[in-house]
């Protein structure tokens, strides 16, 4: 991603000193001090990274709404602001500055990309705001991590690569996507693989803007694989699964792409495909009561409720997730809470959505909500549940 121009890192300089000389302490301090909660969202609206920004801005939105409907938190609504900033770090960085000295929330979510998470960081820290990101690089007192984390999903790879090859050590083929959590699953795949019993016969990096993948395919046939195992978008593990196919290679997919976009599967009638997710997929036939709870938070933000595909897609569930732990711990933090407040009591808040996750929420020594991962067979719009596995530690 480019840097910062220097013109625009000097304005935010001095945004950033007027802001301090004016208030004297940052937004998370003051946040929510009138009769709202504020709350904000700085995600990829637009750019590569949209479709999974804006799930996460509709799934949030599902939640603040039907909270307002019933007349708020400790009978204070939520104000929430979105900014986008379109897959660009600066723009992340300039955007969590605007949250937290205009907007002066509360909280805020998004950065899809984990570098966008690392931008905003000193911005957060700075001004004491809670922020969760989907994808996390680095721990940081006031980060919290809401989507998968892919960096703990080596031993599970491995394993659903046993399960679907039905082999105690398969050759595995692995590609994957060249952002920082994905290099780092990468990393540990490659250390790990032996001591797992697979075999990692090819690790193949591809970028996130690339539209040809025929050279990581390529290297992929060659090793004539047991299991082909993928951490792209659905869109890039849908070329790397045509490429592969068309070569005469029938070995079964892992796919995994750290939001559980399952809906970029739907085009796809390969039986051979498997896809991993952190949380149960919602059924909207459903009869659990969190199921029910979500879908009717959710469905009036969307425009197909009524299908698996609509209810799962992008990171609607996701955003749902992390908002109402977020309004569960500005819930017993009371108001006007400060961000330092907000941070003690997200650290004691635990969710259980029946149907959805029975286990979400974050410790002192662990800001990662889900402990397992979910592994799905899914052809068209069909998934069956094949295996539930566990996510591995923090490292």
């Amino acid at each position: 991603m480019p840097g910062a121009p220097r013109t625009l890192l000097k304005a935010l300089a001095v945004a950033g000193a007027a802001v301090l000389a004016a208030a004297g302490c940052g937004g998370g301090g003051d946040a929510g001090s009138g009769g709202e909660y504020n709350l904000g969202i700085n995600a990829e609206l637009s750019g590569a990274a949209s479709s999974y920004g804006k799930t996460l801005q509709q799934g949030i939105q599902g939640y603040v709404d039907e909270v307002n409907a019933a007349g708020g938190i400790n009978g204070h609504k939520i104000k929430l602001t979105s900014l986008d900033n379109g897959g660009e770090q600066a723009r992340a960085a300039a955007n969590a500055t605007q949250l937290a000295t205009a907007s002066k929330v509360n909280a805020m979510f998004g950065n899809v990309l984990s570098s966008n998470c690392s931008a905003a960081q000193p911005v957060a820290e700075r001004y004491e705001v809670p922020m969760g990101c989907i994808s996390v690089a680095e721990p940081n007192p006031y980060v919290f991590s809401i989507g998968p984390d892919n960096t703990r999903a080596a031993s599970a790879m491995f394993d659903a690569a046993k399960k679907v090859t039905e082999k105690d050590g398969p050759k595995a083929a692995l590609v994957y996507l060249n952002t920082l959590t994905n290099e780092a699953l990468a990393k540990s795949m490659k250390e790990q693989a032996g001591g797992a019993g697979v075999e990692l016969a090819t690790a193949q990096e591809v970028d996130l803007m690339a539209s040809d993948v025929s050279a990581q395919v390529t290297k992929v046939v060659e090793t004539e694989p047991d299991v082909v195992l993928v951490t792209t978008t659905g869109p890039g593990m849908l070329s790397v699964l045509k490429g592969v196919r068309a070569a005469g290679v029938q070995a079964p997919f892992v796919w995994l792409d750290g939001t559980g976009n399952f809906a970029s599967l739907v085009s796809s009638k390969d039986e051979g495909v498997y896809a991993m997710n952190v949380y149960a997929l919602v059924d909207p036939a459903g009869t659990e009561s969190g199921v029910k709870e979500y879908i009717g938070a959710v469905e009036p933000a969307i425009q197909d409720a009524a299908t698996a595909k609509g209810l799962n897609d992008g990171e609607l569930v996701i955003g749902y997730l992390a908002a109402r732990a977020f309004g569960e711990a500005l819930k017993s933090c009371g108001h006007p809470c400060s961000g330092e407040q907000l941070k003690t009591h997200l650290d004691q808040t635990r969710l259980s959505v029946p149907g959805v996750v029975d286990d979400y929420g974050f410790t002192p020594e662990d800001r990662y909500p889900f402990k397992n991962w979910y592994l799905y067979h899914a052809v068209g719009t069909k998934t069956t549940l094949t295996e539930t596995l566990t996510a591995s530690p923090a490292a």
